[in-house]
């Protein structure tokens, strides 16, 4: 039937060509963006899912940094041990010249002033060593406790125990201690011997405390891997398949042109019927 009032098949081809429209744009925002979903209309249950997933990957990449800052934050204890082991070492063999009585008054003296000046440089480095502004050797002569938060893997404390309290070392050698005698020289040796070990200790739990941080910041590496991996499957475009889809609309868009333009011609043609 044909008819003036209604043109049906424009008004059918009209309709068709908006959806090839639409799904055409939405085609090229998924090339541009590089993302499946752009609009909650596009996927709601994946972009809800999607967005989890983003907010896990920031999550776990946060707590992989604060592991790397723990592990930093050892190293740099466990570098200022390594000195600390040096000049204790250095103090036990001076302790160890001082307690002969082979040498003369003013080389003991000598020793001792070099004594002095190591105990005063572990002063020094128990009481300025830092990271980040934050002291890592507790003055007071107490353990500081450093906690690190690894996201889904809880807390990591490592106990670092003080190397000074004010003037005094927390090692057992105070700035009272000297080598001026043989007797004050072999306690000296004796409070030296029992540092080392002390700081042996140290050194050990914070390399303990460094190696459970390096494999926890692994594991939270491989996390956010996997995160970024799911929510890549969910939320990011295929390239191949868009650019399929976009030969096939735009021609689709173009012979959807063309057949409106003909049902308009067809309502033309009744117009004949009445010359």
């Amino acid at each position: 039937m044909s008819s003036i009032l209604n043109n049906l098949s424009a008004i059918g081809a009209s309709r068709q060509l908006a959806i090839t429209g639409n799904n055409l744009q939405q085609v090229i925002e998924r090339l541009t963006t590089g993302k499946r979903i752009n609009k909650a209309s596009d996927d709601a249950a994946g972009l809800a899912i999607a967005n989890k997933l983003g907010a896990d990957i920031k999550i776990a990449g946060q707590a992989q940094r604060n592991t790397n800052d723990g592990v930093s934050y050892l190293q740099v204890a466990d570098g200022a041990l390594d000195s600390v082991t040096s000049l204790l070492t250095r103090a036990s063999q001076l302790a160890q010249q001082a307690q002969t009585g082979t040498i003369s008054a003013s080389n003991r003296a000598n020793l001792d002033a070099e004594f002095q000046n190591i105990v005063s440089t572990l002063i020094n480095i128990g009481t300025n060593t830092n990271f980040n502004g934050q002291p890592i050797f507790n003055s007071t002569g107490a353990a500081t406790p450093v906690t690190v938060q690894s996201g889904d893997y809880g807390t990591i404390t490592v106990t670092i125990a003080a190397v000074t309290s004010n003037s005094t070392t927390a090692l057992g050698i105070s700035t009272g201690n000297n080598l001026l005698t043989p007797t004050a020289a072999s306690t000296v040796a004796t409070a030296l011997a029992d540092a080392l070990a002390s700081v042996s200790t140290m050194r050990a739990s914070i390399g303990a405390g460094e190696q459970e941080l390096n494999a926890t910041s692994d594991i939270l590496g491989v996390q956010v891997q996997n995160f970024t991996a799911a929510a890549s499957q969910i939320q990011d475009a295929n390239i191949a398949d868009e650019v399929v889809n976009l030969t096939k609309f735009q021609i689709l868009n173009q012979s959807g042109t063309s057949a409106l333009s003909k049902s308009n011609q067809n309502a033309q043609q009744v117009l004949a019927l009445l010359q």
